[in-house]
């Protein structure tokens, strides 16, 4: 998201950027349904000839945003940038870019699939780019694995190295501890945060640019209005002490990680739970991802379809590197959620009960080896 900003702020300023919708569940806007509209709205503000051809197709069929998004797809971005192009081509020189972010937090998964059908289907025919930025999700990835998607669709995985995101989060944390003690300067010394604490945050984060974001936003929250005292009870949270308050510092990276469990199905979530207090019991046992699932007792079948929600989360290999890879979570602070039951509430992970659960395991394993 925060790229998806940054390059929407850069396309605004070139006068290159023809709208964009960021999805977010924890601010409601997840409904399908408002894409379109939205997008249309943003383009007319951009193009005055567009307006009036949008306008025009408005008067014409009052009923078209009660339509299909199909139809409003076609009949109101697509058909009036082809009428641009060949009436009024000087008032679209350059392809506008149209950004989609957080398109897995779209609460409709058919919905999400559909978008990318109907951008991939018409994007050679109409000036316009889109970006669509989204956390790896099982659906979108294997709507994106077809080869007909790569004539027209450029993937790209925002992979950075360690070396790289601990970089990465010490100059977010230098930048944002800065302004903090700008904004604050009548109460806080030129020397907050004290190093070591400044150094334990950034160790915890351990390169996760999202972890040091939320961190800072609870820190520097505004409603508090007391950064220093904010900064000690995250330090006690951190130590694994409890806070003075009902919020803790992580109670957004908590909401992000409930978000993501909250979409694995009913019927299999306890697969899901067992699958998961296996990767965190036994970090450094099995060595691949089909060792763990036979561990379990699992058919692979089952085994995927229990994990194709938390790909964002966890590490799952592909088919043809199960037999090599094991699954692992890609930040401990998934772990320290799991295990907390005053943060993942009905997700919570008992590890005693995970621990004998495991022992179970090895038995019958040992038995039928």
């Amino acid at each position: 998201s925060a790229v998806a900003q940054t390059v929407a702020e850069e396309f605004k300023r070139a006068r290159r950027l023809g709208a964009s919708f960021f999805f977010s569940r924890p601010n409601h806007l997840d409904n399908p349904d408002w894409v379109i509209p939205t997008i249309v709205y943003q383009l007319a503000t951009q193009n005055r000839e567009y307006k009036r051809i949008v306008t025009q197709c408005l008067v014409d069929d009052i009923l078209i945003l009660d339509k299909n998004r199909s139809t409003q797809f076609r009949e109101l971005i697509i058909e009036p940038f082809r009428i641009l192009v060949t009436q009024y081509p000087h008032t679209v020189r350059e392809p506008l870019l149209i950004i989609l972010d957080g398109l897995d937090e779209c609460k409709d998964k058919e919905a999400q699939c559909e978008f990318i059908d109907l951008i991939n289907s018409h994007s050679r025919q109409v000036p316009l780019r889109w970006m669509i930025c989204s956390r790896p999700d099982w659906l979108l990835m294997t709507v994106l694995s077809n080869p007909d998607f790569m004539v027209t669709c450029r993937c790209e995985e925002l992979n950075i190295c360690d070396e790289e995101a601990q970089r990465g989060a010490q100059r977010l944390l230098e930048v944002e501890f800065d302004k903090i003690r700008r904004k604050y300067r009548d109460r806080l010394p030129v020397d907050w945060p004290p190093g070591y604490q400044r150094w334990r945050i950034a160790f915890i984060a351990s390169g996760h640019l999202g972890f040091a974001s939320f961190i800072l936003r609870f820190i520097g929250d505004k409603e508090y209005d007391d950064p220093d005292g904010q900064l000690k009870a995250c330090m006690t949270f951190l130590k694994g002490g409890r806070t003075v308050g009902p919020i803790s510092p992580l109670h957004a990276l908590d909401d992000l990680y409930r978000q993501v469990l909250s979409d694995v199905p009913a019927n299999i979530l306890s697969t899901t739970m067992r699958i998961l207090g296996l990767v965190i019991i036994d970090r450094h046992g099995l060595d691949s991802a089909n060792d763990q699932a036979r561990f379990l007792g699992l058919d692979q079948v089952t085994f995927r379809r229990a994990l194709q929600n938390l790909h964002s989360v966890v590490y799952v290999p592909p088919i043809e590197e199960s037999n090599t890879t094991p699954l692992h979570t890609y930040h401990a602070s998934f772990s320290d959620f799991l295990e907390d039951s005053n943060r993942s509430g009905q997700f919570y992970l008992d590890r005693e009960a995970a621990k004998y659960d495991f022992a179970l395991q090895c038995l019958h394993w040992f038995e039928s080896n």
